[in-house]
């Protein structure tokens, strides 16, 4: 054999050669085969620890914003959407917009108000529920 390192299946492809420099060996690639997989770099996985670890800390302060009465309540709105996505999931896209049906209040008997509360208080009293399968 050469100085290349041969792979034992095709006797005549080098796994390995010694650049032009001649430092050190690079490994050869075969058609269509990527050095790098996943396409992040060394410092990904560094940045994805420091953001993991931190979370705690930002999801409390985001909470604080959410329920302070003397922010803006713009901030409170997108600082609530945050920590809710984060505790019970996004919104489906299929559920934005205008698909869900809306209840017009003036149209509802007293009686019908009383029932709507009523299950209203219950749906809240019974916590997050499972999204349906499939789902």
């Amino acid at each position: 054999m050469s100085e290349n390192t041969l792979h034992p299946s095709a006797p005549d492809t080098p796994l390995y050669r010694v650049p032009a420099h001649g430092h050190g060996k690079l490994r050869v690639l075969k058609p269509g085969e990527s050095g790098n997989p996943t396409g992040q770099n060394g410092r990904y996985g560094e940045v994805v620890r420091m953001c993991r670890e931190a979370s705690p800390a930002i999801t409390k302060r985001l909470i604080e914003i959410a329920l302070d009465r003397n922010e803006e309540p713009r901030v409170s709105v997108v600082a609530a959407q945050e920590v809710l996505g984060r505790a019970y999931g996004k919104i489906p896209a299929e559920m934005k917009g205008d698909t869900a049906p809306l209840i017009d209040a003036s149209r509802l008997s007293e009686t019908q108000l009383v029932m709507l509360i009523e299950a209203l208080r219950l749906a809240k009293a019974a916590g997050p529920t499972q999204p349906p399968s499939g789902a």
